[in-house]
């Protein structure tokens, strides 16, 4: 198989045509033709269903597709990184990271390390990737440092820090709820429930916080596929939602607040690279600077367990003696306020 054919076969899939792949690539038809011919071929299967004037997809080559866009990327990586090392520039810093991360703490860590460092990277490349995926980046080595909901299955990456606290329920400003210094499951009754997919890492968390067999009835539910999704559908008033507090501190739009959550609904977030390669002075000041940054914005942050599992998954005591609006304030045991 050669390249060639893999950009044949994905710029017919994209343009719908082999007329339109032809003018893309800037060859003759019957070229682009052959190539799809012979890789066809090779591999033993049909990739497209030829209904004139424009061509389908079999199932078969649905999934081969995603394997040539994962070559072709990766060889676009190499013509450039190619291009820098000619050129005698450093490699760039590739950080993996949750969409819930990419919204809310790596623009302001970033901010600060440059305000700090001006000359600090040359080059960043910042993947947001689906939860299943990072882990899989970095073994590859298409990715230096992540930053990721936990618990996730390290394998042979190693968890550098670990840190919890507790999600908020985001309401829309004018709801009856947005007056309440705390919401209890027993107000959320009646309310329509914006869920996370189980692509967000937060399914789970919701299945036992707000759909709880303790309302005893059937819950009105959107799922959405992201906390912000799920943040600018509470603003639209469909619903309430359990959001993290990451991005409760960074995320504030106009029409949302949000409120704590009568039970300890933990949000475990760290710091993973790959185990056993040396790390840049960039990574590590990046690990720390985040860290850094998390626990001094992040209300009620305390170090999570060495294996990223949530280490309090019970509901903690409530104790209003530090807090001057009597609002309840949720510690873990031995936990302090931030």
């Amino acid at each position: 198989m050669e390249i060639r054919q893999f950009e044949a076969f994905a710029a017919v899939h994209a343009s719908g045509s082999v007329t339109a792949a032809a003018r893309l690539l800037d060859r003759s038809q019957p070229v682009v033709s052959r190539q799809l011919q012979d890789l066809e071929n090779e591999l033993g299967f049909t990739l497209f269903t030829r209904t004139r004037p424009q061509v389908t997809l079999t199932e078969q080559g649905r999934e081969f597709l995603e394997e040539v866009r994962n070559v072709l990327s990766g060889l676009q990586q190499l013509e450039a990184r190619s291009r820098e090392i000619a050129e005698g520039r450093a490699r760039p810093l590739r950080i993996a990271t949750s969409l819930s991360v990419s919204h809310s703490l790596l623009p302001p860590v970033l901010a600060e390390i440059f305000e700090r460092d001006p000359d600090f990277q040359n080059k960043l490349y910042i993947d947001v990737m689906p939860y299943g995926q990072i882990v899989s980046a970095l073994q590859e080595g298409s990715a230096d440092v992540a930053f990721t909901s936990l618990p996730v299955e390290l394998g042979r990456c190693q968890l550098h820090w670990c840190a919890q606290a507790p999600c908020q329920v985001a309401v829309p400003a004018s709801h009856r709820l947005a007056q309440e210094p705390v919401i209890r499951l027993s107000q959320l009754a009646e309310e329509r429930i914006i869920a996370q997919s189980n692509a967000s890492r937060m399914r789970h968390r919701l299945s036992t916080a707000l759909i709880a067999p303790a309302l005893q009835k059937t819950q009105r539910q959107i799922v959405a596929n992201s906390a912000m999704s799920a943040i600018m559908m509470v603003r639209a008033g469909l619903g309430v939602a359990l959001v993290d507090p990451f991005m409760v501190q960074q995320v504030q739009p106009p029409g949302v607040v949000y409120r704590p959550f009568e039970s300890y609904v933990p949000y475990t977030l760290g710091a993973v690279t790959q185990g056993g390669r040396p790390l840049s002075d960039e990574v590590t000041c990046l690990i720390e600077a985040v860290r850094d940054y998390a626990f001094r914005n992040i209300p009620m942050l305390t170090e999570g367990d060495s294996t990223g599992v949530p280490a309090w998954p019970q509901p903690p005591s409530v104790q209003n003696a530090s807090n001057p609006d009597n609002s309840p304030v949720f510690l873990a045991p031995g936990q302090r306020s931030i």
